[in-house]
């Protein structure tokens, strides 16, 4: 007697329900992959626009608090201009400071060098993307010429701003007049203190919306920062003559004979003692003149013919330091070719947004 197994399969209506099971478990772990998603999003909006505040005010201040003013040609170190766009501040300043260039630049060797001392700008423009938002560009050149408003490459600091207003003051307190503009190379000084001012406006999506009506949380759709960088007593007065001078080794002595030495001229060095005991006639160095110091070593009665030292007069005052020849400052490197530093920008890539050479208007 011959058994027939029979083998029986899924009817079609099992696997219709197998189909529309699975498709309601995916349905509900997408949607929840959805919102897992979006709900991330939110988070790292909130917390860029809240952050973002306080680092572009710590950016700016370090920036600041770093002004370089020894020995610039002309007094060109800090550049203030009022400028507004539809109606908003939108102020740029333009200095040199001694914070350190984001990239390294090549020496005439092709060494990478990080240079110490760059022009730093802060300029805004309108966003093209966002209409009524304003954009801030960080411009930096490590290549120090004659112009603090050109050249450099640009980064992006933030893409949503509505105002960005900087205001300097000569003096201290409530009463002190606020101006809208400064130029150290016309007023031969610099503010007591520096007010940044900005308004940064939150992205969309961290703004809660309720069919279609926002409605307010703990923070507005825009927020206000401020922050005043106020700088050391002596600053305002340090581009005077005199003041703010590099000192320098002054040159070979013209005449390293015997008699007293004569007075130290404007950053030269004071006339040298005679080949005697200094103390006797023609012994004394006479009284250095302003920059007539060699740095590190200590003024007093030359001994030797022709080793420069300072001289001193009878109540102990030292002459002031002299600035070098010229009076201009030049950054390490003699004159190596700019180089483009492009790559090593964040943000833009240290392309300029404002057109031309450094886009000033």
């Amino acid at each position: 007697m011959t058994n027939h197994r029979t083998q029986r399969g899924f009817t079609l209506i099992e696997l219709m329900l197998v189909v529309a099971i699975t498709a309601m478990v995916m349905t509900v772990v997408a949607v929840g992959f959805q919102a897992l998603l979006g709900a991330r999003e939110a988070v790292n909006s909130l917390g860029d626009s809240t952050e973002a505040g306080p680092r572009i005010l710590t950016m700016v201040e370090r920036d600041l608090l770093g002004l370089w003013h020894h020995d610039v040609k002309g007094n060109k170190v800090l550049i203030g201009r009022n400028y507004d766009i539809a109606g908003n501040d939108a102020d740029r300043i333009d200095f040199l400071t001694t914070t350190d260039a984001v990239g390294p630049v090549l020496d005439g060797q092709g060494q990478p060098r990080q240079p110490s001392i760059c022009e730093v700008g802060y300029w805004i423009r309108e966003n093209k993307e966002i209409p009524g938002l304003l954009e801030l560009w960080r411009r930096e050149d490590p290549m120090v010429d004659d112009n603090l408003l050109t050249g450099g490459t640009f980064q992006l600091v933030h893409d949503r701003l509505k105002s960005f207003n900087v205001t300097y003051f000569e003096t201290l307190g409530h009463d002190a007049e606020p101006l809208v503009d400064w130029d150290s190379s016309k007023t031969d000084a610099l503010p007591r203190r520096i007010k940044i001012e900005f308004t940064l406006e939150r992205k969309l999506a961290n703004r809660n919306e309720v069919s279609q009506a926002e409605i307010q949380d703990f923070e507005a759709s825009t927020k206000r920062y401020t922050r005043e960088v106020v700088f050391d007593r002596r600053i305002p007065d340090i581009l005077k003559a005199g003041i703010a001078m590099v000192p320098v080794f002054p040159g070979k002595p013209a005449d390293a004979g015997g008699g007293g030495g004569g007075p130290g001229g404007a950053g030269g060095q004071s006339g040298g003692g005679g080949p005697g005991q200094g103390r006797g006639p023609g012994g004394d160095g006479g009284r250095g003149g302003p920059g007539g110091i060699v740095p590190g070593q200590r003024g007093g009665n030359t001994r030797q013919p022709g080793q420069g030292q300072q001289g001193r007069n009878p109540g102990g005052q030292r002459g002031g330091q002299g600035a070098p020849p010229g009076g201009e400052f030049r950054p390490p490197g003699g004159n190596n070719p700019p180089i483009n530093i492009n790559e090593l920008l964040r943000g833009s890539g240290g392309g300029n947004p404002f057109g031309g050479r450094g886009g000033g208007r």
